[in-house]
């Protein structure tokens, strides 16, 4: 039996391969992530140990360093992923905890500031003719619509995770 040290893609269960790549078909469809990019972000929610070093994490994900290291250290920095250094040891990393709900919520806090941004557009715009107005009027009506939602979205999702 493989120890957990050394899990390499091909000896993750089927369910665990069929989540990674569910998770990296995700991201490479909606946002153009790299497939191994994508398996990385899914390994790094289920890895087994929850610490990983690069080598560990390209093992699990039949990937080369030079493919996710970037990625990585992205993530690092946006508060996703955290470096763990121990004297003597191989840098680690992990899934920071609560990083997923706080990323999210970082996205949507800066979504009623797209809103102002457009709304500052239309009057940029005011004196345009329509189809050139037409283009950032859908914008700003989308993020009106959303960012009216947000408040209430992210009031009940605290109030979830107060009662947790």
């Amino acid at each position: 039996m493989t120890s957990t040290t050394d899990k390499t893609y091909a000896t993750l269960t089927e369910g665990e391969r069929t989540f990674v790549d569910q998770v990296a078909r995700h991201y490479h469809e909606a946002h153009g992530v790299t497939w191994e990019k994508g398996r990385v972000m899914a390994w790094m929610i289920i890895s087994d140990p929850i610490e990983q070093t690069v080598d560990q994490i390209c093992a699990a994900v039949d990937a080369t360093p030079d493919a996710i290291e970037q990625l990585i250290e992205q993530l690092t920095l946006a508060g996703l992923y955290q470096r763990v250094e121990t004297p003597g040891e191989e840098t680690r990393y992990r899934l920071v905890d609560d990083g997923y709900p706080k990323a999210v919520s970082d996205t949507f806090a800066s979504w009623p500031e797209y809103h102002r941004i457009f709304q500052f557009g239309l009057e940029v715009l005011a004196d345009a003719d329509d189809d050139r107005r037409k283009r950032i009027a859908e914008i700003e009506e989308l993020f009106g619509h959303i960012v009216g939602d947000l408040a209430d979205m992210s009031k009940r999702w605290a109030e979830h995770r107060t009662a947790a």
